[in-house]
Order: C-alpha cells, then structure tokens, then sequence
C-alpha cells in the first residue's frame, strides 16, 4: 500500500515535514529559497501559483513576519506581503 502524498508549501527547512512524515506521509516541500538540508524531495518555486493537483493533502505555513513586530525591522516598516491572506483567498478556488 502507498503512503499518501503531502505538499509542504514555504517548506523551510522542513520543521513540519518531519511530522508528516512519521504521521505515514510521503513528503514533497516547496520554498522560493533554496533548502539544501531539506530531508525529503525538495522543489524550489513560487508556492504561490505550484500546482496542486496530485497531492493527498497540503500544508501551508506562509512567513507570518508581516503580522509581527517583526514587520517593522531596522528602518521602520516595510511593505507587508500579506501571504495568510492569499493563502486562504486565492489558493482555496
């Protein structure tokens, strides 16, 4: 029997895809950055428009600086992306 397969979109450097795994997951991650210590198969692209056909499940876990005090940074605030946002709007359709 196969494993399910789960989309890791902003993977990081694999923090949930550990989880999923051991849950019995099969495990593919998405980052614009590169992730060279990813611990599964591992595709850099825009986790904005990757596909998501395929896939059993998707996980999603967008940079939440936009929301923090974090968004305010050295030299005051700079232009908020709003990735939660767009997550839940754009890619629900």
């Amino acid at each position: 029997m196969s494993r399910p397969v789960l989309l890791d979109l902003f993977c990081g450097a694999g923090g949930a895809a550990m989880g999923y795994h051991r849950a019995g997951f099969d495990v593919v991650g998405v980052d614009i950055q590169a992730q060279p210590h990813y611990p599964f198969r591992f595709i850099q692209a825009d986790a904005m428009t990757y596909p998501l056909a395929g896939f059993d499940a998707v996980h999603a876990s967008p940079p939440c600086q936009d929301h923090t005090e974090l968004a305010f940074g050295i030299g005051g605030r700079r232009e908020p992306r709003q990735l939660i946002a767009h997550i839940g709007a754009e890619r629900a359709a």
